[in-house]
């Protein structure tokens, strides 16, 4: 009998806690109709993940993240305020209506969807190859050959996911992206496999016939704005917003201003959401 009691116990318990979080979600998320007429949207964004977003020479917040948040602002017609979060603080935030929506690389995913809703996906991320004009690769398949050498950094994914879908390939590790990029310019690596966005601005300080292949190493992630469970109206006008954002091209225009190349895997217009 005690061991039921205890069960039933833990079980009020949980649903009490449960409850409580609901209703703390609820009274801290903001509606659409708040947001406006408070003039401001809070925006919560990772400077430690540039170029989604960092601090310029004037210690002011730039980038990718803030060009999409200021053009969404002034479609709203607010002001866009800007929160610090990091990895571990950014979902919390939200669920506490410390912010209304969070950026900095939100890729969806199951575990996170328990605690907030997306957005459609406002960017992608994904593996690709960065190679050279004359090499003779055209598929990712190309690249799993002898005597075909691979640059990547030590110790990053790019190198584990070479080691375990090229294996006839050399592998040459080396200490940063700079390297990596030298490497394949000078002719002592064939590519590099890495997120190619990480590597957009630095292509321009190493002179090469950069090009990259068109089809991606591996899976696709999707990257959304997060938002609050409690209220649907602010989420449902991003949805119309992003769709016009992706369906101008301004989206890619800023991606490609913020890293210096097109995204690999565009995010496809779809009106059906």
């Amino acid at each position: 009998m005690s061991k039921r009691i205890s069960k039933r116990a833990s079980f009020a318990a949980a649903l009490v806690g449960a409850v409580m979080l609901l209703s703390a979600q609820v009274a801290g998320a903001r509606s659409l109709d708040a947001i406006i007429a408070s003039g401001e949207i809070r925006v919560g964004v990772n400077p430690e993940y540039p170029p989604t977003s960092k601090y310029d020479a004037k210690n002011e917040l730039v980038g990718f993240d803030v060009d999409v948040s200021n053009k969404l602002a002034a479609m709203l017609g607010v002001k866009a305020v800007y929160v610090i979060v990091n990895a571990s603080s950014r979902v919390p935030f939200v669920t506490s209506g410390k912010i209304d929506y969070v950026m900095g690389g939100m890729t969806r995913t199951t575990e996170r969807a328990k605690l907030i809703d997306f957005t459609l996906p406002i960017n992608t991320e994904s593996m690709g190859v960065l190679t050279v004009t004359g090499k003779p690769f055209n598929a990712p398949s190309d690249l799993n050959k002898a005597g075909v050498t691979l640059a990547e950094v030590r110790g990053t994914t790019g190198a584990k996911l070479v080691a375990a879908k090229f294996p006839k390939a050399k592998l040459l590790e080396l200490d940063n992206h700079p390297d990596v990029l030298r490497a394949v310019a000078q002719g002592r690596a064939d590519a590099v496999v890495e997120d190619l966005s990480f590597l957009g601005q630095i292509m321009g300080t190493v002179k090469a016939s950069w090009r990259t292949l068109k089809e991606p190493v591996g899976e696709v992630y999707y990257d959304s704005l997060g938002v609050a469970k409690a209220d649907t109206t602010l989420r449902n006008w991003l949805n119309v917003a992003i769709f016009e954002l992706n369906q101008s091209g301004a989206t890619a225009e800023i991606w490609r201003k913020w890293y210096g190349v097109d995204m690999l895997v565009p995010v496809p217009v779809n009106p059906a959401f």
